[in-house]
């Protein structure tokens, strides 16, 4: 970028830039041709909403570009928490709000990484699906939240999310399996893992208290795992209380249930056999669970048996023989 261009860019002095303009009508044509930044990136990071206004009305497709960083204007003013400046890139459309930078971040991750609550509600009034944008890595703004310990931003999310009837992405997890209570634990987040289990933000009954991530740990488990002297005895009663499970207990449990189910269906169907079929059904060998050791033990004694059997009348008589 030319350099004049930068320095006025970065003072917010309109003046100059409408005297480049005039000097040279294809300097911000130019500009777009080189790729890289553009004024209006410069002006949102530093904060000059007149600039960033007039840049917008002399050309309006440098809201769309991205910078060498992945960034668009919207980004960079997200991030840095210029709500006006939001606004008025707002303007020129809604659907800035769902483009997607760097590792498909949204401007809204931005804002939530920073912890700028007032654009986030911005982000959010403008573009209601914006919550459900995802990153690269599986992260939805609420996973963002809690990674960055930006407990107010969560605040404002979770009650978004009732707003629009979707708190089913309290559930969601991340590329790794792990939803945000996994990283509420794991991080000793107490003021989250409360507002998640209290009822309030969504049911105990929609909320998956037991999930398993990709290593096979549920919340339970990564508390145990990352133990720390903050807030572990706490964390730990407002699992237990609310039901939270190990992984070994919560699969042996389903297993239970499981086996019950199955003990059920065997007993109804052992009611409807007929003798005969029980019985061929009890002497029929299980390849699964019969070894074939075990077959000629069985084997060996029915001989016996049988054996025993034919020889006893002839050894010992009806009436007694002397």
């Amino acid at each position: 970028m030319d350099q004049r261009l930068f320095h006025a860019a970065w003072s917010g002095d309109v003046d100059r830039l409408l005297k480049e303009v005039e000097a040279n009508p294809t300097i911000l044509h130019t500009i777009a041709l080189e790729g890289g930044e553009n004024p209006l990136h410069i002006a949102c990071l530093a904060g000059h909403l007149n600039f960033a206004a007039t840049v917008v009305q002399l050309r309006q497709q440098f809201s769309w570009e991205l910078n060498r960083n992945g960034f668009s204007p919207l980004h960079i003013a997200a991030a840095c928490g210029h709500g006006e400046i939001v606004k008025e890139l707002l303007k020129v459309d809604l659907g800035l709000c769902l483009i997607e930078g760097k590792e498909r971040k949204i401007p809204l991750h931005l804002a939530v990484i920073k912890g700028n609550v007032e654009v986030v509600r911005e982000l959010l009034s403008s573009r209601l699906n914006s919550i459900e944008c995802a990153t690269a890595l599986g992260e939805t703004s609420l996973h963002l939240a809690v990674k960055n310990s930006q407990f107010k931003v969560f605040q404002v999310l979770t009650q978004h999310l009732k707003q629009v009837n979707r708190e089913d992405l309290l559930n969601y997890k991340d590329f790794h399996g792990n939803t945000i209570l996994h990283l509420a634990v794991s991080r000793k987040q107490y003021e989250v893992v409360e507002l998640l289990l209290n009822g309030l933000v969504i049911s105990k009954e929609k909320m998956e208290l037991n999930s398993l991530n990709m290593s096979g740990l549920t919340p339970l488990d990564m508390l145990l795992m990352f133990q720390s002297e903050a807030g572990d005895r706490e964390i730990g009663e407002i699992l237990i209380q609310s039901g939270a499970l190990k992984a070994e207990n919560s699969q042996s449990r389903a297993h239970v249930q499981e086996e019950r189910s199955n003990h059920h269906d065997t007993r109804v169907h052992e009611h409807t056999r007929s003798p005969a079929k029980k019985m061929v059904d009890y002497f029929k060998y299980d390849n699964l669970n019969d070894s074939p050791s075990k077959v000629r033990n069985t084997l060996l004694v029915i001989v016996i048996l049988i054996t025993a059997a034919t020889y006893q009348p002839a050894l010992s008589p009806p009436g007694g023989t002397w």
